[in-house]
């Protein structure tokens, strides 16, 4: 297996921890349900948005490998930002869903990336 596909799934794995403890928590602690519902929201929408990059980045690289002359097109931004308008109108519209939650539950999978990123480097040296 690849490094690619091993790191996504254990950004994955923690993705869906930490979403899955956002949804109990929301449901047990009243004072924090539309914290919760929030951050959930993002989480699925972030995880959603890196789904999307690293099966395009998968894409691209068989088609370096196999030197195709076909360029890779797809709808990789606008999706991205499909995935965001839509998270961002359904926080707007429901009042059980906090929007600041849902902005930090969007960077939520850039943060593990870049904690894995750091702690693996220590694990190296």
């Amino acid at each position: 297996m690849d490094d690619l596909a091993v790191l996504l799934r254990k950004l994955f794995r923690f993705a869906f921890l930490f979403f899955a403890v956002c949804l109990i928590l929301a449901l047990i602690v009243p004072s924090f349900r539309a914290m919760g519902f929030g951050l959930a929201l993002g989480t699925a929408a972030s995880t959603a948005i890196t789904w999307n990059l690293g099966h395009r980045t998968e894409r691209i690289t068989r088609q370096l490998v196999q030197k195709s002359e076909k360029k890779a097109w797809g709808l990789g931004l606008v999706t991205r930002l499909a995935i965001v308008l839509a998270a961002t109108y359904l926080a707007l519209k429901s009042p059980q869903v906090n929007l600041v939650g849902m902005v930090i539950g969007l960077v939520s999978f850039q943060l593990g990336i870049i904690v894995y990123g750091i702690l693996s480097a220590f694990k190296k040296h």
